[in-house]
């Protein structure tokens, strides 16, 4: 077996907006361009058309940017383009009109690894003249309201409610805390973004307060970095009258107002939401040690041997770490779950009346399941002892990981293929059980929609894994939800690693958990149900992630699974036949 490896990520995803700023675009990427910096860093500009040849000049001179165009011009709903987009562990948010001075970005990611419980922080930012844009600040209260860029401020630089706001009573020149980072540079960690969400797009402005409203609700650290600076030649709304941008202002900051006093607190513009936590390190967002570290759903029906062989697998395959088992039973007539009550009492059984289906069952697993990751398991597989425990420790240090798939065994010990690419219209007909995979099992769609060229001992991201051994974190669920119970079953699993990946988290092969896998075992008797279901799951996956809504494409592509589905019974019912003239 060849050396285990983590896979390549990058460490920064820098977010830059525009519209009709085609001077100030060219000069941060020829900032950026030239900035010396040992960590991985990709650039994201998310551009609204306005015929200014910014696209053009984009594309010509910095082809390394990644370009997206966005019809509608908005602080949060353009930034939430690059949140989604963005490959980084961080992500910076930049105005377009900012210099990065030297260093800036390395000291960026190495202010964020060393404090795994910041969720976002901002650089030391000066003006044009020198003077200290105060970029990290305390939410507002009632006297900030009051006197924050108003006649006061003017007759009154000093007041104390600007002395507070603004932090002066902190030494810039070493990092702190605060409650709220300033958009004009706001570094963000993935995983926190994926807890708290994306920005709040009906708010034009207080976008940046609003996040970190909700993120320090959530526990994150809102922190200042003294060490990465940046210049930023600002345009303040004050002093330009009252105009559209101050209606504007002024209605997000009513909209904070809002969602906070629905949260039923005595002021709109508290001080300090409550964390809940005490010191400055806190725990992972994930790590609450009072809860399993994992829960295993099991589904069944009539497979009383082969769910005891699994259950008895499950006892010693996480022996470092609390396993939660539940076992849901879809109406099993064989004596499952007198089996399962005597000699498993610690699972947790959820009994149904009848067939609910592979999804809708794992669907009611997944509600009873309190541990911190959670791993769908199929009841014909056979757990290696520490399969589960090595690789829980290998997540804990991994956090942007969000979905893995362990090494699954066929019987005689040889590896399974349990990894796939995200299908295509090509390989939809040379899957793993089409006509022509059979007939050319080498041919090149083959093979790259089954991953048959992948270097097995490695860790590595891949697009999806196979739902008989599918592991993910508990705020993944928080973040994208259940599995989709339209798929009755097959393609379930598809679709949840695509959903995944949407997120921003990564999908990850783990090659040192084993675990063996009888393909079918409990399904052998039901050919024809199954094959029809696998045929209209697929049709379901291609309409909600593939369709262009064009009807023609999809008659075809709903024409061709049809025909694909009638071959594979034909075959079938030509192989019984064939084998029940054998028997006489």
């Amino acid at each position: 077996m060849s050396p285990v490896t983590e896979p390549s990520q990058l460490d920064l995803s820098i977010i830059l907006i525009n519209w009709r700023l085609r001077a100030d675009v060219e000069s941060i990427l020829e900032c950026l361009a030239r900035h010396p910096h040992r960590c991985s860093v990709e650039i994201l500009l998310i551009n609204k058309p306005s015929g200014d040849g910014t696209e053009q000049t984009v594309r010509e001179r910095f082809p390394e940017v990644r370009l997206f165009a966005h019809k509608k011009f908005g602080f949060a709903t353009m930034r939430n383009v690059g949140l989604r987009h963005a490959k980084g562990r961080y992500c910076l948010i930049l105005d377009t009109d900012v210099e990065v001075l030297p260093g800036c970005l390395d000291e960026m990611v190495a202010f964020m690894d060393r404090s795994p419980r910041i969720g976002g922080c901002g650089g030391h930012t000066v003006r044009l003249n020198g003077e200290l844009e105060y970029n990290v600040k305390r939410f507002y209260d009632l006297g900030t309201v009051i006197a924050r860029r108003s006649p006061l401020e003017k007759l009154w630089p000093k007041n104390p409610w600007n002395h507070r706001h603004l932090m002066l009573d902190k030494d810039h020149r070493r990092p702190f805390y605060g409650d709220w980072m300033a958009g004009a540079c706001f570094c963000v960690r993935r995983e926190a973004a994926l807890q708290v969400g994306l920005f709040d797009e009906a708010m034009h402005y207080f976008e940046d307060v609003d996040w970190c409203w909700r993120a320090k609700k959530a526990g994150w650290r809102i922190a200042f970095n003294p060490n990465s600076r940046i210049i930023h030649k600002v345009r303040r709304l004050s002093g330009q009258g009252f105009n559209k941008n101050t209606v504007s202002h002024l209605m997000s900051g009513f909209r904070f107002w809002w969602k906070v006093r629905q949260e039923g607190l005595d002021w709109a513009f508290p001080t300090r939401p409550s964390t809940g936590l005490a010191g400055d390190k806190l725990a992972p967002a994930d790590a609450d040690r009072s809860k399993p570290d994992l829960s295993v759903v099991v589904i069944n029906l009539n497979g009383k041997k082969l769910l005891d062989d699994c259950l008895e697998s499950l006892r010693e395959s996480s022996p470092r770490h609390r396993l939660e088992v539940v076992v849901v039973d879809n109406g099993s007539t064989d004596g499952s779950t007198e089996m399962v009550t005597e000699k498993y009492p610690e699972a947790i059984l959820v009994k149904n009346t009848e067939n609910l289906g592979f999804t809708k069952a794992n669907n009611q697993g997944i509600e009873v399941s309190t541990g911190r990751y959670l791993m769908l398991l199929n009841n014909d597989t056979r757990v290696l002892p520490g399969a589960f425990s090595d690789t829980i420790d290998y997540l804990d240090k991994h956090p942007a990981i969000g979905c893995a798939g362990l090494k699954l065994l066929n019987e005689d010990g040889s590896r399974q293929l349990s990894v796939r690419r995200f299908p295509s219209f090509s390989q939809a007909l040379f899957n793993r059980y089409s006509l022509l995979t059979r007939l050319f099992p080498n041919n090149r769609f083959s093979r790259a929609y089954l991953m048959t060229d992948f270097e097995d001992g490695k860790i590595q991201d891949v697009d999806w894994v196979s739902g008989a051994c599918l592991l993910f974190r508990m705020s993944v669920l928080d973040t994208i939800g259940a599995l989709d119970e339209r798929y009755f079953m097959y393609c379930e699993d598809v679709d949840y690693c695509y959903r995944v990946w949407q997120a921003g988290w990564r999908v990850t092969y783990i090659p040192f958990a084993e675990v063996f896998h009888l393909i079918g075992q409990d399904t052998k008797k039901v050919r024809v149900k199954l094959t029809l279901e696998r045929h209209k799951s697929m049709y379901r996956f291609y309409k909600k992630h593939y369709s262009r809504n064009l009807m023609f494409l999809d008659a075809l592509t709903g024409g061709v699974i049809a025909v694909r589905c009638a071959l594979q019974l034909a075959i079938a019912y030509y192989a019984a036949m064939k084998a029940k003239a054998g028997a006489r």
